[in-house]
């Protein structure tokens, strides 16, 4: 992991307010996540919004950073739309300036 995003995961992560009932709301898919990790098995988290342009490939660039922070093995995570639209330009920068080496986004052409 990059020393600066680390660095600003770690100044920031005791920072986070996380209402009762979002952690709540939350409990379910973590015992979900945290069964198959203990169990060894493989964990598939897919993204999903509405045009599969920004917002999902963003939950899953932050969903690889908090995986890569945390260190928990055996978790994949994918983007994907309910409509056929074109990728905003700004998400393959994002992409590629968070971490190149990671290929977070595999943009078919």
């Amino acid at each position: 992991m990059y020393p600066t995003l680390f660095n600003t995961i770690e100044q920031s992560i005791n920072k986070v307010f996380i209402s009762e009932e979002r952690k709540e709301l939350l409990q379910p898919l973590i015992y979900y996540i945290q069964g198959k990790v203990t169990s060894k098995e493989p964990v598939q988290l897919n993204f999903i919004c509405t045009h599969n342009s920004r917002r999902s490939h963003l939950a899953q660039i932050w969903a690889e950073v908090a995986i890569n922070y945390f260190s928990i093995p055996s978790i994949m995570c994918y983007s994907g739309g309910t409509e056929e639209t074109a990728l905003y330009p700004t998400i393959i920068l994002v992409s590629e300036v968070s971490h190149p080496k990671l290929g977070l986004i595999e943009v078919k052409k």
